[in-house]
């Protein structure tokens, strides 16, 4: 007995506390479902890492032990090691990942048997195309268009539908602070962003209003595997692009500490300015008046965890600041004075992100966010001799606009076996806008909804994922929302068809707006109705690996009835400009893309045919889809012996028609002009990857302005011109980590 006793405190003399095994790929990523086996005490021991790629072990032998870790998509490792707090690196097999989703997903799921079709962009390939904003990325996405607009900035429409029907989500809360019913594209910053996940069509069951058009999901970086983590990034650009960020992290333990801060600045551009490696002061004269204005960006981010054993709680901070100056012409007849306008832009994000893993099969998600955007608009007639400047005596010319939106959400999971599982939520969004020119200066809006979806596996190659959502509104009654998607899979092939109902409750902005000046007429209607609609969407995907070469071929099919769309037109008989509900618009397409990737290079080409309908056929004798063509090209190859990487990017974008009555109520045909971007780069590796140096042009085409037309409208006359981007410029981008 007194032997046992002894073995067993040799043995304890062993253990020591909890330690932390850390996996990860080459380029920083954390790698998940990596198994880690080992020999103990005559039994085997085997754990699975977490979606950080995490695990963490409750005690475990000191002195070194057979080893053998695991993973589908890595070189296996077998070796006797000592466990102690480490970071393993592991190498990539000749085929690739298979990528893990979240958004709209009832528990994080590999691509290749997610129902709903979701596209990922990874951390290296938004490094690869030099991307510093989600306007950069989105503008060489499928099946997406954007559009660009000097003040109020850049936004983007998926299969023809745009607008406040694209939802934008960072790590699953929505932002808030729409212009025109965008989001501005350039003022979302992507240095602290692991991926971006996006499904096209709705997805209001799980998100509810706005998330018609389709889902766009920023998902920020929450792990970093050594005790101290540093991030430096520096990016130049020949048009008077000065961006720079910082990123900071320390482990201690179960806890985690990290912080983000960037400086972003544009010194504006026209077609005269000179070449200049560093801003310089100009003269007061034509000159100040920029095509592209200047803007300036500063950025934040707070970050806490903390894990403990089943319980996961992050809390965040986030921070946003923005500047546009839009200078105006000097004014006769001396030229000495001028209106110059200063656009300021806010946002304050307060959030937490709770998880509790009640057992193997149950999951408790707690989702709570406090979100502020406050636009402030001033105007200032300025001396240029003096360089004085006071505000003006204009009222409209001063404005402060502000958003807040509480949102708490809470989703139980279940997922009690390969067959069955489902998830029950309940959603609630309360918004609050204030300003001068809302209606009695301040108003709320409430949402409130459950929502249930469950995934049925009826057999090996078929799943259903049924899904109902019930909401309260505060101003509209809002139906019942119904989704269904199945994935039928065969061999290499798989079929994914979909059908979803979506909707979008009128926003605050549309009901209760109001401008009214000498150059403005614009009334909210508080009469508007919900916006619903009809998407049905089939997908068919081929994959296969020949010789370490892996082929995917996909083709979609997709078709949207929108209802009582809500835009703003001028009211009959009258120069006032109000919201109306449109009876009907539809949009129709189909894109297909070919990806041909291996471990050191990936070619994919892609292209695509969306048709919108016009609500003048029926009377006018025209057609009834106008449809326009865009096609994307992408080549990467890399030298493994120099660790270099080049990229070509080429995006077209083909014509598309335009129908609109005149003021004589005549049907008037035009199109906004076709164009095509070409981006070339070149990025080399020192030190393991610790050190990235990137050079490349930007649109290589130079293309600036093309030819469009606008009817004239509430802030503009008539137009035969569009502005594309700045021109041909050059990049270069230096990023470390330690």
């Amino acid at each position: 007995m007194k032997v046992k006793i002894l073995i067993l405190f040799l043995c304890n003399s062993f253990l020591i506390n909890a330690q932390t095994i850390s996996f990860e790929n080459s380029e920083n990523e954390p790698i998940r479902d990596v198994v880690l086996e080992f020999l103990t005490n005559g039994k085997t021991k085997k754990f699975i890492s977490d979606e950080e790629g995490i695990i963490n072990l409750n005690h475990y032998l000191k002195s070194k032990l057979n080893v053998r870790i695991s993973h589908l998509s890595y070189q296996s490792l077998n070796d006797k090691i000592r466990l102690t707090d480490t970071n393993f690196i592991l190498k990539k097999k000749n085929f690739i990942i298979d990528e893990i989703f979240v958004t709209g997903q009832i528990k994080p799921t590999k691509k290749s048997t997610t129902i709903q079709k979701v596209k990922s962009i990874s951390r290296k390939e938004i490094d690869l195309r030099a991307a510093e904003n989600l306007k950069d990325l989105l503008e060489k996405e499928m099946n997406m268009r954007l559009s660009y607009d000097n003040v109020l900035g850049s936004s983007v429409s998926i299969q023809g539908i745009s607008g406040q029907n694209v939802k934008i989500l960072i790590d699953g809360v929505p932002l808030i602070g729409r212009l025109n019913g965008n989001i501005d594209l350039s003022q979302i910053n992507l240095n602290n962003v692991a991926r971006v996940e996006i499904i096209e069509g709705p997805l209001s069951v799980e998100l509810g209003t706005d998330a018609l058009a389709g889902t766009i999901n920023l998902i920020t970086k929450k792990e970093y595997n050594k005790r101290f983590s540093s991030n430096y990034n520096i990016f130049y650009e020949s048009i008077g692009n000065y961006n720079s960020n910082i990123s900071l992290a320390y482990n201690i333990k179960k806890h985690l500490f990290s912080i983000d801060f960037g400086r972003k600045y544009f010194d504006g551009w026209s077609k005269n300015d000179k070449f200049s490696l560093f801003p310089k002061s100009q003269l007061a004269d034509t000159n100040r008046v920029k095509s592209w204005n200047p803007k300036e960006q500063y950025l934040g981010r707070l970050q806490y965890r903390i894990k403990h054993k089943n319980n996961n709680l992050r809390i965040y901070y986030d921070s946003y600041y923005e500047k546009i100056t839009n200078l105006g012409m000097p004014r006769l007849p001396y030229y000495e004075t001028a209106f110059d306008d200063y656009y300021y832009t806010k946002r304050h994000n307060l959030g937490l992100d709770y998880n509790f893993n009640l057992n193997n099969n149950k999951s408790l998600r707690i989702l709570s966010s406090f979100n502020n955007y406050n636009r402030v608009k001033n105007t200032y007639f300025k001396d240029l001799v003096t360089l004085n400047q006071i505000l003006t005596n204009n009222n409209s010319d001063q404005d402060t606009s502000i958003f807040n939106l509480i949102m708490n959400k809470l989703v139980f999971a279940s997922l009690k076996s390969d067959y069955f599982n489902y998830q029950i939520g309940f959603d609630s969004k309360i918004e609050n806008a204030q300003g001068q020119k809302i209606k009695a200066n301040s108003q709320t809006l409430g949402d409130h909804a459950i929502f249930i979806s469950s995934k049925w596996e009826p057999s090996a190659f078929l799943a259903l994922k049924p899904g109902l959502r019930f909401s309260y509104n505060s101003k509209f009654n809002v139906p019942v929302i119904p989704s269904l998607n199945l994935i039928f899979i065969k061999n290499r092939f798989k079929t994914r068809f979909s059908y979803a109902k979506g909707f979008r409750s009128p926003s605050l902005k549309e009901l209760f707006f109001e401008f009214v000046d000498i150059n403005h007429n614009i009334i909210g209607n508080d009469n508007l109705k919900i916006e619903k609609s009809d998407n049905y969407q089939f997908n068919f995907d081929y994959e296969n690996i020949i010789s370490n070469y892996k082929i995917e071929l996909e083709t979609k099919l997709f078709y949207n009835n929108i209802s009582d769309l809500i835009t703003l037109a001028r009211s009959p008989n009258s120069n006032l400009y109000t919201y109306f509900n449109l009876e009907k618009n539809k949009t129709r397409g189909f894109s297909t893309s070919l990806n041909l990737s291996a471990e050191n290079f990936n070619f994919a080409i892609s292209a695509s045919n969306i048709g919108r309908y016009n609500n003048l056929s029926k009377e006018n004798n025209i057609v009834e889809f106008s449809h326009s063509n865009s096609y994307n090209t992408s080549f990467n190859y890399t030298f493994k012996k120099y660790y270099l990487t080049s990229s070509i990017y080429y995006n077209y974008m083909g014509k598309l028609p335009i129908f609109f009555k005149n003021n004589s109520d005549q049907i008037i045909e035009s199109e906004i002009e076709s164009y095509q971007i070409l981006d070339i780069s070149l990025r080399k590796s020192f030190s393991s990857g610790k050190v990235n140096l990137s050079f490349g042009i930007k649109n290589l085409f130079d293309v600036q302005d093309i030819t469009s037309f606008s009817i004239s409208g509430t802030h503009s006359s008539s137009s035969n011109s569009q502005s594309i981007a700045y021109g041909r410029t050059f990049f270069s981008a230096l990023k470390i980590t330690l």
